[in-house]
């Protein structure tokens, strides 16, 4: 199975029905404040990390994950007034598009949830194949789950909350161990295998859940500098609290990978005329003891980076998190914060650069036409494919937003935007030549 290929939202917040977004390796959210591009990406986190291979069975299903705080339910699902009445349940779905050799057509999975305790629960997964083919997995009254497909169903005593490990169970050869000699599962699992074919070859069971790569959300607002730090753990945080830890850590243990950190580093930093130099300043020989970063500007000597622009700090999570070697999927907020026009380019080529280096993928909600456009030129001159960017124009309209799917051709300009899409833009310029 290949990334999910695009992104469902139905009836959450200002998502009146069903809006589907394209997921490419570079995906811009872009629109004005207020339209749903922070939901967006919450909720894309929140159906990733259900779908992920470092899912545990019982997991429970968080919208107020860091730095994401949905709310309850009722926060979430979209508000609706008059004769119609109000709206108990909301979908979350991605379109899956398997690879040529797995032999499988792409289809759509639909995750809905309801309320239960306040908080949002799931109550069915639906698998639609085509037309007429499908598969339902549906909470039951009594609390356990039914599986049903064209013309059979059977109830099982596994709770929905655990859908993927009964997927998992299904695929299982001796189907006996886990439902006893249910003839209905057995059929239902005959019936599936018609559309994972890979189930009857391969050790990996999940054939019918996306390829996800690890995820890196990236708060709008990170941690503001020290003067001095204070050793503490390096756990990682969307505010980019454990970036100076990483640091320090990599300076005094790991010489090499601290060096190529630091070159990375000073080439963006040159290049977006940030600063020219960094390092890690010790007070003492010990891992324990406190420690500062220094950066060096255009003065020609160090300054703390307290006493620097506020895009250093800003920026430095960013710039340290994206040179990861692993496949991550990184949801960044606001990147370009305090950062000058050539910095926000610069973001855009370094993004554009870990995805051809690394194959990580970036979700990116910016207001900043540099970042935007700079992806443009980038396409434009090869360095990276028209169909590897997508950009997700958040319309408002009146009390809701559509999600417009825009493309960027091999030149580098738009395609399918709306009439409204640049028409601030235009408006100002008319204004500045005098054209009111």
């Amino acid at each position: 199975m290949s990334q999910p290929a695009s992104f469902l939202l139905n009836d959450v917040r200002c998502f009146g029905g069903d809006h589907w977004a394209n997921l490419k390796p570079i995906t811009l959210l872009v629109g004005e404040n207020s339209t749903g591009k922070s939901t967006f990406l919450g909720c894309y986190s929140v159906l990733h990390r259900m779908l992920s291979p470092s899912l545990v069975p019982g997991d429970s299903v968080d919208f107020n994950r860091e730095p994401f705080s949905m709310g309850s339910f009722r926060d979430i699902v979209r508000s609706r007034r008059g004769p119609e009445g109000r709206i108990d349940e909301f979908s979350l779905g991605f379109r899956l598009a398997p690879t040529r050799k797995s032999g499988m057509r792409p289809f759509p999975l639909r995750i809905t949830f309801a309320e239960q305790g306040s908080q949002p629960v799931v109550t069915c997964v639906h698998y639609r194949f085509d037309s007429e083919s499908f598969l339902d997995v549906r909470r039951s009254r009594s609390g356990g789950t039914v599986l049903r497909v064209p013309g059979n169903e059977a109830e099982i005593e596994i709770g929905i909350g655990d859908w993927v490990f009964v997927m998992d169970f299904l695929s299982q050869p001796d189907l006996g161990k886990y439902f006893g000699k249910s003839h209905s599962v057995r059929s239902i699992a005959a019936y599936l295998s018609r559309f994972f074919p890979l189930l009857k070859t391969r050790s990996d069971r999940r054939a019918w859940l996306p390829t996800l790569y690890d995820l890196v959300p990236v708060a709008p607002l990170r941690s503001k500098p020290k003067r001095t730090y204070d050793p503490v753990r390096e756990t990682a945080s969307p505010d980019g609290e454990h970036i100076p830890m990483l640091m320090m850590r990599l300076d005094r243990t790991n010489k090499s990978g601290w060096n190529l950190l630091h070159d990375d580093l000073v080439d963006f930093g040159q290049e977006s005329g940030l600063f020219s130099d960094i390092k890690v300043r010790s007070h003492g020989k010990q891992m324990s003891d406190p420690f500062q970063l220094q950066v060096k500007v255009r003065s020609g000597s160090y300054a703390n980076i307290v006493d620097v622009g506020y895009g250093v700090s800003q920026s430095l999570p960013i710039l340290v998190d994206v040179r990861s070697e692993r496949q991550c999927v990184f949801l960044l907020q606001q990147p370009e914060v305090h950062l000058h026009p050539r910095a926000q380019a610069g973001l855009a080529e370094l993004f554009v650069e870990s995805f051809r280096r690394s194959r990580n993928r970036f979700l990116i909600e910016t207001h900043s036409d540099y970042i935007v456009d700079r992806v443009r030129i980038l396409v434009r001159r090869q360095i990276i494919k028209p169909s590897d960017v997508s950009i997700l124009y958040f319309e408002p309209r009146g009390n809701s937003v559509k999600i417009h799917n825009i493309r960027v051709d091999r030149d580098g300009n738009i395609n399918g935007a709306p009439d409204g899409y640049r028409d601030f833009f235009i408006t100002e310029t008319d204004r500045l030549l005098g054209f009111e």
